[in-house]
């Protein structure tokens, strides 16, 4: 009695399969992520964020400060905007570091929106103070 040749044959393509390890999908990215290096305040209104967005803060004595950060994904476009002014761009490296400039500054609190965007995702912004000693 002879054997159908299928039978091995579907055997050894499905032992083949056997061990393989399915990777779960990557996350799909569906917003800008960023860092800036200032310093971080505790929370202005005792723990309850909702509706804040983080303030970063810094501290100086000359008209304009440099700061840096990271975006994700690095072909963000990057913008740095005072609280009354137009927006300046930003210079985003191959890798997503940058370096922003606040310029003008005045004595005191200066209120600036940091911002990054990417076609198709939505905008990361963070708040930032810097005092002007």
């Amino acid at each position: 009695m002879r054997r159908p040749l299928v039978v091995p044959a579907l055997a050894a393509i499905l032992l083949a399969g056997c061990g393989e390890k399915h990777e779960p999908p990557a996350p799909r990215v569906t917003a800008v992520t960023g860092t800036v290096n200032l310093g971080r305040p505790g929370a202005p209104d005792a723990g309850t964020t909702a509706g804040h967005r983080p303030t970063a803060t810094a501290t100086t004595v000359r008209s304009s400060l440099v700061f840096s950060g990271q975006v994700s994904p690095p072909s963000s476009r990057v913008t740095l905007r005072p609280a009354r002014g137009p927006a300046a761009p930003v210079a985003v490296g191959a890798d997503g570091g940058f370096r922003a400039r606040a310029r003008k500054l005045k004595r005191g609190t200066n209120r600036f929106v940091l911002e990054a965007r990417a076609a198709g995702l939505a905008p990361w912004t963070t708040d930032i103070a810097i005092t002007r000693e």
